[in-house]
């Protein structure tokens, strides 16, 4: 506007352009009052840009902004170098990343109120980080970045005896980006890429010793820092196991699981354990019969480890006969548990039951799938499906239905064909957590009559004295039907006292599953390959992760001459061998 203009119109220009002020610094206080928007989304890795942009637009309204330059170290501004708006702590969220124009010019529009950094890099150029920045409403921050030379670092990493530490992983300290970490071989040796000047330390950390630190300091161009680092043993980690109320409790305590470093150790009635060194850096979950377990915690040094059991699941349902009427006493058990995470757990025994409606709960279980046992009066144990429990949460309307069972008939001779009477018989093993109740004698003419028979595989024991107790297995029948078995026992005379037919080895629950125990020199097991130890995973294709050990006993047993096939898992290889084997008659 010139003097000439006239007086009036000055005077309205002039008001105008107050009142464009006043609302300007409305607007500006309204924004400020705002919430401030969130962040972006973390960047999931430093080399995959979000942004990209070549330089400014000056034709919107960019605030508030952090733009700037970056130069070399000879003072020359550099074409593509990668610039990446980062937060100031670990672990270094970065919110956006942008490349400089042929000007070494690069710009954050529409920054929110947030502290950060600028990081910039360039290849051989180096790399350089910017003081802590925080934009302000409607400004623009003008930042001007130089390039430090980066180079090689390397080193070993020894014990204070001077011994080199394997595994140790060291990283850089004192710069607010991500540098990839080294870990020591063998010979403790390791070696940092790319490390820049203005890099102030390293880092150590090693299971069993406490982090280390040494100082880096500078450099010729083109030449490598050497540096090493001495650790020294830390001290035992202590630690607390709470139930899901806060209360101490006693339970298994698994560090460092599936790794070479595995500790296992049980806390005290009071709740308190301790951790040897090894298993600092490695997480440790508490375990508990009744409970869920604990959520997987880092192991620090110097720092109490506390492990907080979350709340036991529970299964609640209903055992009822074959016709769908209530059972108003039975027994109740749980046959195998293949738990959500870890091992198995020792389990108390049955429980009885006394309910007009046949109902039962089971509370305070861990998480995981459970077959549960129940049998009545006259009736046989019979198998639930599988009852997935999960923590804290109840799984209801479980059904079992508990039928009456079959018959099996026969007649018992000696080997000169003479009917036995007085012969005792059962049904063994069929169940890990109930046994069956159901008995009988053989009359004057050997004759027997057993009722409440399994749906099978099962074992029919028959015993007298004087003669070897006789095992017959692999015996199947529908419930209400009969089968018949007729048995010749042989006389003991001071001999083998059992009979029967199967693979020739002792089984052993291992809370992991079921193993072999002892393979007998000279039995099938043996003539076969199995090994002591071996893990069964499967029998003639069915997986045994849902078995008992009474379910695997009877599906391992059968008549001489028969065969099963049998998957094992050797532990100490990892190798899974799959094998015939020709069951014979063990005799001891």
């Amino acid at each position: 506007m010139t003097r000439d203009a006239p007086r009036g119109l000055r005077a309205i220009v002039l008001g105008a352009a107050v009142l464009a002020a006043l609302v300007l610094a409305l607007v500006a206080r309204e924004w400020l009052r705002s919430p401030p928007p969130p962040p972006p989304a973390a960047h999931p890795t430093l080399g995959s840009p979000r942004v990209e942009s070549s330089g400014p637009a000056p034709l919107e309204d960019r605030t508030p902004e952090i733009r700037g330059h970056v130069l070399d170290a000879d003072g020359n501004t550099v074409d593509g170098a990668t610039a990446r708006l980062v937060s100031v702590a670990p672990p270094y969220t970065v919110y956006a990343s942008a490349r400089t124009d042929v000007a070494g010019v690069f710009s954050f529009p529409h920054v929110g109120p947030w502290r950060v950094r600028v990081v910039a890099e360039h290849g051989s150029d180096g790399i350089v980080t910017s003081a802590v920045l925080q934009a302000a409403a409607g400004e623009t921050t003008e930042i001007t970045l130089v390039l430090s030379a980066a180079g090689d670092v390397r080193g070993m990493v020894v014990d204070a005896q001077g011994h080199p530490v394997a595994g140790a992983v060291v990283s850089v300290e004192g710069v607010p980006w991500i540098l990839p970490a080294a870990t020591s071989d063998d010979a403790g040796a390791f070696r940092l890429a790319n490390v820049p000047d203005q890099a102030a330390s390293l880092v150590a950390v090693a299971r069993g010793y406490r982090s280390a630190r040494a100082t880096l300091g500078p450099h010729a161009d083109g030449t490598e820092r050497i540096v090493r680092i001495a650790l020294v043993a830390a001290e035992p980690v202590l630690g607390d196991v709470l139930d899901d109320e806060g209360s101490p409790v006693r339970a298994r305590v698994v560090a460092c699981e599936g790794q070479p470093a595995e500790t296992r150790t049980t806390s005290a009635d009071d709740g308190t354990f301790t951790l040897p060194p090894s298993a600092i850096g490695c997480d440790a979950v508490a375990e508990h019969a009744e409970h869920g377990p604990s959520e997987a915690t880092q192991v620090a040094e110097g720092k109490r480890l506390v492990l907080h059991l979350r709340a036991g699941g529970s299964i609640e349902g209903v055992v009822v006969d074959e016709r769908g009427a209530s059972l108003p006493s039975f027994t109740l058990g749980i046959e195998s548990f293949s738990p959500s995470r870890g091992s198995g757990f020792d389990r108390t025994g049955p429980k009885t039951f006394e309910d007009p409606g046949g109902a039962f709960h089971l509370d305070r279980l861990a998480p995981g799938s459970y077959t549960l046992t129940a049998a009545a009066a006259g009736r046989p144990p019979t198998r639930s499906g599988p009852v997935e429990v999960s923590a804290g949460g109840a799984t209801r309307d479980v059904r079992i239905v508990v039928p009456v069972g079959g018959t099996v008939t026969g007649v018992i001779s000696d080997e000169g064909h003479a009917p036995l009477a007085a012969v005792e018989v059962y049904f063994d093993q069929v169940s890990s957590v109930i046994g069956s109740k159901a008995s009988a004698r053989t009359d004057a003419s050997g004759t027997y009559r057993l009722d409440g028979a399994p749906a099978g595989p099962f074992t029919l024991l028959a015993r007298k004295d004087g003669y070897r107790t006789k095992l017959v297995s692999s015996i199947r029948v529908d419930s209400g039907a009969t089968v018949r078995r007729d048995l010749t026992l042989a006389a003991r005379d001071g001999g083998a006292g059992m009979e029967l037919g199967g693979i020739g080895a002792v089984l052993k629950d291992t809370g992991n599953g079921i193993s072999l125990g002892d393979v007998n020199r000279g039995d099938p097991a043996m003539i076969s390959g199995l090994r002591a130890g071996d893990l069964i995973q499967s029998i003639d294709g069915e997986p045994t992760g849902g078995m008992s050990m009474a379910d695997v006993l009877q599906r391992l047993r059968g008549e001489p001459g028969t065969s099963v096939w049998v998957s094992v898992l050797r532990p100490e290889t990892g190798e899974r061998v799959e094998m015939a084997i020709v069951r014979g008659t063990i005799v001891r």
